[in-house]
C-alpha cells in the first residue's frame, strides 16, 4: 500500500470498531485479505444501514441517496457525490462520520482483487436496493410495519442473507473452492446464517425501531394474538406481545441451527474462518435465550445485551473448540435444549394460535 492507502485502511480499521465492537472481534481473527474485504463490505454494508435509518431523510432524499451509493458502487459516480449530503449533519455518532468518509472506504475497495470487487457491488447492490423498497412504505407520523411473517423473511434476506452470500463469495474464492461441492453445500444455507443474525438482532431491539416509527414485527403475527402492532409496548399488552413473538424467535432458532451446519462445512484447516462464524452465531445463541419471555425486549429503558464476561467467555471457548466438531456440537446443542426450554415457557394467550403461512407449530 502506499502511504495515502495505508491512511485510508488505518481509518477503516477504526471505523469498524467505532461501527460494531461486537463484529469487529470476528473480523479481527482472519487473513489479511480477507480480513480487508470484510472490512470493507461490512462498512459499505453500515453505509447502507444509515441511509435507511438516519431519521430526518425523507423518504425522496432516502431514495436519492440509495441511487447515489449505488451508482458509486457501480463507478458511475464519485463517492463524494454521496458523501457530501452528510456533509452539513449536526450529529456526530460513528454512522454520519463513515457516510461521510465514503471516498476514504472506496479507495481501499478499488485496491481490491477484481473477484473481490464484483461480489461485493453484487450484493451489497442487492442490498441497497431491497432496502429502497421497504423505505418506500414509511409514512411521516405512522408506524411502519411488516405484513406477513413471509414478508419479514424477504426484508430479513435483503438485509442479511445478501451478506452470507458475499460472505459465501470471499470465502469459497479465499479456500479455491468455487464451483465444487463445497462451495453448493455453503450457498444452500448461506441465507440462514445471515437471516438467523438478523432475526436475532429484530428480537433484541424492538424497542429501538419503534423509537424509529418502525416495526418488524408482522401485523400477521400480531393479529393472531388479538393485538395491533401499534400496541405491542403497552403495557397491558405484555402477555399477547410476547406470544406475537414466538414464531419469530421459533424462526431465528431454525436459522441459527442451519448456521451452524453452515460453520461446520468449512473445513477444520481453515479454523480462522470459522471462527469467523462461530463468534457471531455463538452470541446470537445466548442473546435468544437471554431475550425470548423476557419484559426488557419490550421495555424501551432495559436494552437486551449480553454481558463483556459472557462474550469473553463465548471467544475463549469457541478458540478452544473450533476445529473440534463433535465438541461445537455437544455445545450448540446445550444452549439449544435451554433455549427451547425458555420458549415452550411463555404463556399462552388468550386466543387460539394460528401458525403463520409456512409457519411454525406453537411451542
Amino acid at each position: 500500500m502506499n502511504a495515502l492507502l495505508q491512511e485510508d485502511w488505518s481509518y477503516c480499521e477504526r471505523a469498524l470498531v467505532d461501527v460494531s465492537r461486537t463484529f469487529s472481534k470476528p473480523i479481527e481473527l482472519l487473513p489479511e485479505s480477507l480480513r480487508v474485504a470484510l472490512t470493507i463490505g461490512y462498512l459499505l454494508c453500515r453505509i447502507v444501514d444509515t441511509v435507511e435509518d438516519y431519521p430526518p431523510l425523507d423518504g425522496r432524499e432516502r431514495d436519492e441517496l440509495f441511487s447515489s451509493f449505488i451508482d458509486v458502487l457501480d463507478g458511475h459516480a464519485a463517492p463524494e457525490a454521496f458523501s457530501k449530503a452528510f456533509a452539513d449533519v449536526a450529529v456526530e455518532d460513528a454512522e454520519i462520520r463513515l457516510a461521510r468518509a465514503l471516498p476514504r472506504v472506496m479507495r481501499v475497495f478499488e485496491s481490491q482483487a477484481a473477484s473481490t470487487r464484483r461480489s461485493t457491488v453484487a450484493w451489497v447492490s442487492e442490498m441497497a436496493n431491497g432496502m429502497r423498497l421497504y423505505c418506500r412504505r414509511d409514512r411521516p407520523g405512522t408506524l411502519t410495519t411488516l405484513s406477513t411473517y413471509a414478508d419479514l423473511e424477504r426484508y430479513c434476506y435483503f438485509v442479511a442473507g445478501t451478506v452470507g452470500h458475499l460472505i459465501t463469495d470471499l470465502f469459497c474464492d479465499f479456500m479455491q473452492a468455487t464451483s465444487g461441492t463445497l462451495e453448493h453445500e455453503l450457498r444452500a444455507r448461506a441465507e440462514s446464517f445471515g437471516v438467523g443474525l438478523q432475526m436475532v438482532n429484530i428480537l433484541k431491539d424492538v424497542t429501538e425501531d419503534f423509537a424509529r416509527k418502525r416495526c418488524y414485527v408482522p401485523r400477521q403475527l400480531c393479529r393472531a394474538e388479538g393485538i395491533a402492532p401499534e400496541r405491542l409496548l403497552a403495557p397491558d399488552q405484555r402477555r399477547q406481545a410476547h406470544r406475537a413473538l414466538v414464531p419469530m424467535f421459533e424462526g431465528a432458532g431454525k436459522h441459527l441451527d442451519d448456521a451452524l451446519e453452515y460453520t461446520l462445512l468449512i473445513p477444520p484447516e481453515w479454523v480462522q474462518l470459522r471462527l469467523f462464524c462461530l463468534l457471531p452465531l455463538w452470541m446470537a445463541q445466548k442473546t435468544l435465550i437471554l431475550a425470548v419471555g423476557n419484559d426488557a425486549v419490550l421495555l424501551p429503558e432495559r436494552p437486551v445485551k449480553i454481558s463483556r464476561d459472557a462474550v469473553d467467555e463465548i471467544i475463549e471457548d469457541c478458540l478452544r473448540h473450533a476445529n473440534d466438531d463433535a465438541a461445537l456440537r455437544r455445545r450448540y446443542a446445550t444452549v439449544a435444549t435451554q433455549f427451547r426450554e425458555r420458549l415452550a415457557a411463555v404463556p399462552a394467550g388468550s386466543r387460539p394460535y394460528a401458525a403463520p403461512n409456512g409457519g411454525h407449530a406453537r411451542v
